[in-house]
């Protein structure tokens, strides 16, 4: 007598696949988003034939051809295309779940990383020891830039933002204030004859709207998109233009030539994600940069 026949129920099925179902999911998924399988194999340091050959060993599994096989090249079926986007999901949850893994077995004593905009970064630079002290002593890494930086893959711990956080599931987010400009000269200066100075388009259009409707038709010498710059081109250049009032108003050369307009203001915000939010010394530092901002709202929104 032969072998009994598979059960129907078994036949087909992923729950007796030898090797990991995770493991399948990422050469899947390195394929479908690199779109061959040299790059897949490079993406997963793998050999080619390797990557081809537990392909191969997952459609079959699977019982469905997940991509046609083309000249040099792999086009997924049409429930490939479908699954690839499971997978991508899966992908990111997996990436998710390392890294609040990591975060959870961070050291108590491991820096803290803050990222915000140049204008901001000067601001808690100027209480960095303070932050430091209120957070437990712990090391308080200021990271200025203006890209966004990814808290979920865990680029940094906190970031203090000029628009709204992401409202994605994981992320906490509170308004700590505003951050206001206005027009400065040095006191030496006549404003009226002093080089204008503008923002980069893609930096502030409100902004700019504002400083070319104040110019009034004179010509605008350069454009500076970081507004701590503008003040140093005010300050050492002899320029005309907007700059953040804490930094300007604490400046004796500078003298305000308005006062600053609501609508080139912009809202801070203070974002974490729950990833970090476990170590006791980023809610320490949270607590810190909540009653920094609380402290000196009149100073950054240009209360004189």
């Amino acid at each position: 007598m032969g072998e009994p026949p598979a059960s129907p129920s078994r036949r087909g099925t992923l729950a007796s696949a030898p090797t990991s179902l995770w493991a399948d999911l990422e050469i899947f998924h390195a394929i479908a988003s690199a779109g061959g399988l040299a790059l897949a194999a490079s993406a997963l340091g793998l050999s080619e034939t390797t990557v081809a050959r537990r392909l191969k060993a997952f459609e079959t599994r699977l019982g469905l051809p997940l991509f046609k096989r083309g000249a040099n090249r792999l086009i997924p079926t049409q429930i490939g295309l479908s699954l690839a986007t499971d997978a991508a999901a899966a992908a990111e949850a997996v990436a998710r779940f390392e890294t609040r893994a990591n975060a959870a077995r961070a050291r108590d004593d491991a820096p803290v990383r803050v990222t915000a905009t140049t204008s901001i970064s000067l601001f808690l630079t100027q209480h960095a020891a303070r932050l430091s002290a209120a957070a437990g002593g712990i090391e308080i890494v200021i990271i200025s830039t203006r890209e966004r930086l990814d808290l979920a893959q865990g680029e940094a711990e906190i970031a203090i933002r000029m628009r709204r956080p992401p409202q994605d599931a994981g992320y906490f987010g509170q308004k700590v204030g505003k951050l206001a400009q206005a027009f400065y000269v040095r006191r030496d200066v006549d404003p009226a004859i002093a080089p204008v100075i503008s923002v980069s388009r893609d930096v502030s259009s409100r902004i700019e709207q504002h400083i070319l409707a104040w110019a009034a038709g004179r010509p605008i010498a350069a454009r500076v998109g970081d507004s701590a710059a503008r003040y140093e081109s005010i300050r050492s250049s002899g320029a005309v233009s907007m700059a953040p009032c804490f930094l300007a108003d604490a400046d004796a050369t500078l003298i305000r030539l308005e006062e600053p307009p609501e609508a080139t203001a912009d809202e801070i915000f203070l974002v974490s994600h729950e990833s970090s939010r476990q170590r006791p010394a980023v809610l320490a530092t949270l607590d810190a940069l909540r009653s920094l901002f609380r402290e000196h709202r009149s100073r950054l929104e240009g209360v004189r």
